[in-house]
């Protein structure tokens, strides 16, 4: 086809994209039908555009519509998927879980578990923890152990058996074979999640100020359930037996009367 202003298809979409605001090289499906109009308006009376040709353009510009339409499906299908997923997070808050990390949760009074795996048959291992200074607080050697996962339950003592203040723990542990060469060791740690937060596009859950990814999670767990199989306090255990102290003294009091 013949021209009376020859316009090219570059310097239109320049200056296209000049007014529109996109920048760079890319066309839009609304940049693509003014340039498919600009075209019909600067064609040739006598010599206009070949069916053929306006046929294909056509074509294109439905096929360029169909795509965008397909883009902008997927992006709401994941804002759809990420709100899902913020909604499944917050499932979590209340729940007892595990991850991969160093760090351990004690409550006032209470003892903490610590989860770690042997890549390797150890000849000696050993667990440190540390405060939130990562000051030594309590060292224990554990000896030979076969690889696999193992579990320690720290009483929350440390080395001069004193019960430490509640918080956040660090704990390490290294290990090495009987010829004395290092074991990989890769540390879990346990919590209750008491809320989320969502940064940059992923979901953290929130062990009091430890956060913890949520690809990072292992296993979860009820928190009634850990609960009711967690071995009771010192404190718990003491008002356990003065209640059943009250309760003897209750009953044998009127046998005792008779015998006044």
């Amino acid at each position: 086809m013949a021209f009376v202003n020859p316009i090219s298809y570059a310097s239109q979409a320049s200056a296209i994209n000049s007014t529109s605001g996109n920048g760079g090289n890319y066309m839009g499906k609304d940049q693509f039908l003014q340039l498919l109009l600009a075209q019909l308006q600067h064609q040739d009376p006598l010599n206009p555009m070949d069916s053929t040709d306006m046929t294909a353009q056509l074509a294109q510009f439905s096929q360029l519509e169909q795509l965008s339409n397909i883009n902008t499906s997927l992006e709401y299908s994941k804002l759809y998927l990420a709100s899902l997923n913020n909604a499944q997070a917050v499932d979590f808050i209340g729940k007892e879980i595990e991850a991969r990390g160093d760090s351990v949760q004690l409550s006032e009074g209470n003892s903490a578990q610590l989860s770690y795996e042997l890549n390797g048959d150890a000849g000696s291992s050993t667990i440190n923890i540390y405060d939130q200074s990562m000051h030594l607080v309590r060292k224990v050697e554990l000896g030979s152990q076969p690889a696999g996962v193992h579990e320690w339950m720290w009483d929350g003592r440390d080395n001069a058996g004193n019960q430490v203040a509640a918080g956040t723990y660090t704990f390490e542990v290294s290990a090495t074979d009987v010829d004395g060469e290092a074991v990989a060791v890769n540390t879990y740690f346990r919590g209750v999640v008491t809320g989320v937060t969502f940064e940059d596009g992923i979901t953290y859950l929130l062990l009091g100020e430890q956060r913890v990814a949520l690809g990072d999670v292992i296993t979860v767990n009820d928190q009634e359930v850990v609960a009711a199989n967690e071995p009771e306090s010192t404190t718990e255990k003491a008002l356990e037996i003065m209640k059943g102290i009250g309760q003897f003294m209750k009953n044998a009091a009127p046998i005792a009367m008779m015998f006044i």
